[in-house]
């Protein structure tokens, strides 16, 4: 009798499973359509099997074939296979279509909850991620990330510019307020750098108010 630690979830499970039986199930890569009755062949293979109860085989087993990996294997005509990997049968007509069925469906809640989740979102908070680029910008002094208030995402990350780089006649974006706006470079004198805005108008702006 194995005497190892009792499986507790259905990752554990499935993971077991594969290792016992590599021909017949998977963790990764392309699944494999399971024989019908497969359930009550791994009873009578692991009967003297204490890592796991029916039940929580019988759920794994199900976790197993609703997966999006799997129902994608459900194709007309495809092989089924036994715990050794044996061909038994094939898959049906109706229960391909069956199998895409529940794809979809699937896929579909799966899109409404990930919907659902960003409408629950409090309005006018910033993606964690972009917090973090914010964060790290200003430590680093590197990059400025410039937030579209009307949709509360990045819309691009400019730079400092580097003025020893700087030439007349570049194209450069200037920080007005908290808005950038392009520019072209016009003179460049001792830190303070002249560019002309697409309204024709001229300004004179620190170096950090320049970004690219």
């Amino acid at each position: 009798m194995d005497t190892q630690p009792e499986l507790k979830n259905s990752k554990e499970i499935i993971a077991y499973l594969s290792n016992h039986f590599p021909k017949c199930f998977t963790i990764e890569g392309e699944a494999k359509p399971l024989k019908i009755g497969i359930f009550q062949d791994l009873i009578e293979k692991l009967a003297t099997d204490e890592k796991f109860s029916k039940t929580k085989l019988r759920v794994a087993l199900r976790s197993y074939t609703v997966s999006w990996r799997y129902l994608h294997c459900l194709k007309e005509g495809s092989n089924r296979v036994d715990l050794d990997g044996n061909f038994c049968d094939t898959v049906t007509t109706q229960q391909a279509e069956h199998a895409q069925a529940e794809l979809k469906e699937s896929k579909e809640k799966a899109k409404a909850r990930r919907i659902a989740a960003s409408k629950d979102k409090p309005a006018g908070s910033i993606p964690e991620k972009t917090k973090n680029m914010t964060v790290n910008s200003r430590r680093n002094g590197t990059s400025k990330p410039v937030i579209n208030k009307a949709s509360n995402q990045t819309r691009t990350v400019l730079q400092n510019v580097d003025v020893e780089q700087l030439k007349v006649g570049h194209v450069v974006k200037v920080l007005l307020g908290t808005k950038p706006i392009s520019a072209v470079v016009s003179s460049i004198e001792k830190g303070h750098i002249k560019v002309k805005i697409p309204s024709g108008m001229e300004l004179t702006v620190m170096a950090d108010r320049i970004l690219l």
